[in-house]
C-alpha cells in the first residue's frame, strides 16, 4: 500500500499525518491572531461577530473570543505533543494526533455551516486546507498504527 511505502524515516501516511497537523498549527495561529487583532480577523471572514454591533452580536462575539481562547488552551497543545510523540513513534503521539484530526474534521464544518452565506471563499478554504488534511492525515496514521510502539 502506499500510504506504507517507507519515504525516508517514516512511511508516507505518516508523512501525512505531520502535514495535516502541520496545517492545524496554522488553523491555531489563525486563531491566535483573532485574539490580538478582532478586528482584522472579522475583516477576513475568520471571525463573524464584531465587538461593535447591537447587545446580542456583542454576545455572540465574547462567545467566539472565547472559543478561540479555548483553541489556544486545549486543541493547540495537543497537536504539538502529536507531533512530538509521532517524532518519537510513540503511541500517545497517534493517539493525540486522532484527536487533533477529529477536530480538524470538526471545527471547517461548523465553520462552513456558519460563514457559507456571507464568506463562502474562506469557508471552502477553511474545508480544504484543515478537513481535507486531516481525513488524509487519519487514514496515513490508521495504516501505519504498527508503527507507533508504547
Amino acid at each position: 500500500m502506499v500510504l506504507q511505502k517507507q519515504l525516508g524515516r517514516f512511511p508516507v501516511g505518516i508523512w501525512l499525518g505531520f502535514i495535516a497537523l502541520g496545517f492545524l498549527c496554522l488553523a491555531w495561529a489563525m486563531q491566535g491572531y483573532s485574539l490580538l487583532d478582532w478586528d482584522g480577523a472579522l475583516a477576513l471572514g475568520l471571525q463573524n461577530e464584531s465587538f461593535d454591533g447591537d447587545a446580542a452580536e456583542r454576545a455572540w462575539a465574547l462567545e467566539s473570543w472565547g472559543v478561540a481562547m479555548a483553541d489556544m488552551l486545549w486543541p493547540l497543545p495537543i497537536t504539538v505533543l502529536a507531533m512530538i510523540g509521532m517524532a518519537r513513534d510513540r503511541f500517545y503521539g497517534f493517539v493525540l494526533a486522532m484527536m487533533a484530526f477529529a477536530i480538524g474534521v470538526y471545527f471547517p464544518l461548523f465553520f462552513a455551516f456558519q460563514r457559507w452565506m456571507t464568506f463562502r471563499s474562506t469557508a471552502i478554504v477553511a474545508l480544504c486546507i484543515f478537513t481535507l488534511p486531516c481525513v488524509l492525515g487519519i487514514v496515513g496514521l490508521w495504516a501505519n498504527r504498527s508503527e507507533f510502539t508504547n
